[in-house]
């Protein structure tokens, strides 16, 4: 799929992930759990798009599979124009400061161990954004004004904010590349 002003930013097309069952002797079954079935999306420069769906129904596993956390059974997903099943690790890793994934419980996804500080913070540790701890810290503090969060908040732990409150966190977070 070449990309155009016209190409969706996100293209999946039929993307499937089995997963095998084990028999009671702990061998893996001709039988297998469809935990995504012909699954296909477009997702358009500026379109905001909702997942919605029963518990158990595959959002999270699609989620992965768009990142390749998990990789799928077959089927094809391209961001844009670019085959996302094609890609190394390392071009992988640099399509993941592009994509993120913002659950609907974020309590999950935020490490208890962590401050709100810390938290926001890594993603430029990890992707070496910033040469200083400073310029770093600009931008964390930046991204918490963003969200609609309290500079206070920056020593707290994701435990002593409300779910809204966690969830702001989350988005920051996924803004910060």
């Amino acid at each position: 799929m070449s990309s155009n002003e016209n190409s969706p930013l996100l293209h999946v097309r039929d993307l499937k992930k089995y997963y095998p069952v084990r028999t009671r002797l702990g061998k893996m079954g001709k039988e297998t759990v469809k935990a995504l079935d012909g699954v296909s999306l477009d997702i358009r420069r500026g379109e905001t798009f909702g997942l919605v769906g029963e518990s158990g129904c595959g959002k999270t596993t699609l989620g992965y599979c768009v990142l390749r956390l998990i990789e799928p059974s077959s089927g094809e997903i391209c961001f844009e124009g670019r085959n996302v099943l094609e890609l190394d690790s390392r071009s992988m890793r640099q399509l993941r400061r592009q994509i993120q994934i913002v659950f609907q419980d974020p309590y999950s996804s935020l490490n208890p161990r962590m401050t709100v500080s810390d938290i926001l913070e890594e993603p430029f540790i990890i992707h070496h954004n910033f040469a200083s701890n400073r310029q770093r810290m600009e931008e964390v503090t930046g991204l918490l004004k963003v969200v609609g969060l309290e500079l206070s908040s920056l020593d707290k732990y994701p435990h002593q904010f409300s779910g809204g409150q966690r969830q702001r966190i989350a988005v920051a977070r996924a803004l910060a590349l």
